[in-house]
């Protein structure tokens, strides 16, 4: 969102697809998520190429009167493949239930897009000690009545509220970044849940990483056992700073793999 010229996003989308030319994306998705007035432009200029298209977020209703929202179908025919529901952004500022997130969930399945769930606790939530119990809630609501074979469609992506450095998420609340201990922690509690819900396919589902993401920080968390991978913000606002981090992904999938 912080791209506001289409020509601008379309300029930064070539540059990412061409260099995924280059690199061998096995067992490595990549997708990005423009603002919505770029996202047919976008769509069409990586078209054909290794990068996929993402919407950020998206109404629960096929058509109808709902003013500023936009549809499942109007996703696809942009080209998504994948659509980011409960970021933080959405469930903190524009106050987002987990009972709508469910519906979203629901009819991204229905339509043949991949769901990226996001979930994550505020600073204060985290100081009260309550990381597994918000986590475990989000997941629980979010993910109602959504079946194990559904789940092989599902992105996790855990945002560590408090260590993202917005003042809209956190107001009068000094940013820490997460360590990578911490990070883990969270990642493990929401793999265990996941395989006490779902069974072995809990071990299949791809967890992302939101807290910032960057260059320097990636190798070391993406070589954690339950980070599949980042939800990634500022750093994927260029070439520099993106494919660096898609490279050590590649790297280290391959190393599991």
């Amino acid at each position: 969102m912080q791209i506001i010229k289409v020509e601008e996003a379309v300029l930064i989308a070539k540059e990412i697809a061409q260099a995924l030319d280059d690199i061998t994306l096995k067992n490595v998705d990549v997708f990005i998520a423009p603002s919505y007035n770029a996202l047919y432009s976008v769509g069409q200029a990586i078209k054909g190429s290794k990068l996929k298209l993402a919407g950020q977020n998206m109404y629960f209703r096929d058509k109808g009167a709902f003013t500023g929202e936009i549809s499942p179908d109007s996703l696809i025919d942009s080209g998504c493949e994948y659509v980011i529901l409960g970021h933080s952004e959405r469930r903190r500022i524009f106050g987002e239930t987990n009972a709508q997130i469910n519906q979203k969930v629901k009819k991204a399945l229905e339509k043949g897009l991949k769901p990226v769930l996001c979930i994550g606790e505020t600073a204060q939530e985290r100081i009260d000690g309550k990381m597994q119990e918000v986590n475990k809630e989000q997941l629980e609501e979010s993910l109602a009545d959504i079946e194990p074979e559904q789940m092989k469609n599902i992105v996790i992506a855990y945002e560590p509220v408090w260590a993202i450095n917005n003042p809209f998420l956190n107001p009068n609340v000094e940013i820490k970044t997460a360590t990578p201990e911490q990070a883990n922690e969270a990642h493990s509690f929401i793999r265990s849940w996941l395989v006490s819900k779902y069974g072995e396919i809990g071990n299949e589902i791809p967890l992302q990483y939101g807290g910032s993401m960057k260059p320097a920080n990636c190798d070391g968390l993406l070589s954690l056992q339950d980070i599949n991978g980042g939800l990634i913000g500022g750093a994927s606002l260029s070439k520099e700073n993106f494919l660096p981090i898609i490279q050590s992904a590649v790297k280290i999938s391959e190393i599991d793999n």
